[in-house]
């Protein structure tokens, strides 16, 4: 009698099992997070959460996600939203000249720089950028202008980066652990300063 081989048996096992394989079909419900048909938007209900209710003041301040990251809001901001160009509340307490009195967080110097510079196009042809040079490569020069202690107008729309925070469960475990260069960072923010970090300067 012939032998048969290791790696024939093992060819044939593979097979039987992709033929198995192929006679199951997978749910929608079994493939999303949200144990509901993929196509089906109407069996999607958000899940209700409770946003924090303490007063502005009164909340505990919030570990900063990762080094430079923008801070949550610890707070309530009922009556705070939406913010528009002519009314912004959040002005009132975190503007550096008024932040510390009552105990909010400043507004970083990066707020209060415009990294977007202003060309000028000479009468030569030249495109003249005009600005501060605070990074300099071979390829590319990086410019930023100061405001003279006005918000730039970029940055008006806080809820863009800084939002509050919910009492949901999250359906993925998050096993991120942030790094900081230092302390300070679970708290403040150095993004002026590190702007440029890791761009090949040249002196």
């Amino acid at each position: 009698m012939k032998k048969i081989s290791k790696i024939t048996l093992g060819l044939v096992a593979l097979g039987l099992f992709a033929i198995g394989c192929a006679n199951q079909t997978i749910s929608e419900e079994s493939l999303s997070l949200r144990k509901a048909s993929v196509t089906d938007e109407n069996a999607v209900k958000p899940v209700k959460v409770e946003y924090t209710k303490a007063a502005p003041g009164e909340a505990k301040t919030l570990q900063r996600s990762f080094d430079n990251a923008p801070p949550l809001i610890p707070h309530s901001v009922e009556g705070l939203i939406p913010i528009k160009i002519g009314n912004n509340a959040c002005l009132d307490c975190h503007m550096p000249s008024v932040a510390k009195a009552v105990g909010a967080t400043a507004i970083p110097k990066s707020h209060f720089i415009n990294f977007r510079p202003t060309e000028v196009i000479a009468k030569d042809g030249r495109v003249i950028k005009k600005g501060k040079v605070v990074a300099k490569t071979k390829n590319y020069e990086v410019f930023a202008t100061e405001t003279d202690g006005k918000l730039y107008g970029g940055r008006y729309n806080c809820t863009q980066c800084h939002v509050p925070q919910a009492n949901a469960t999250p359906l993925v475990k998050n096993n991120f652990t942030p790094d900081y260069k230092s302390a300070e960072g679970t708290k403040k923010s150095n993004l002026a300063n590190d702007f440029a970090e890791g761009v090949d300067t040249v002196k």
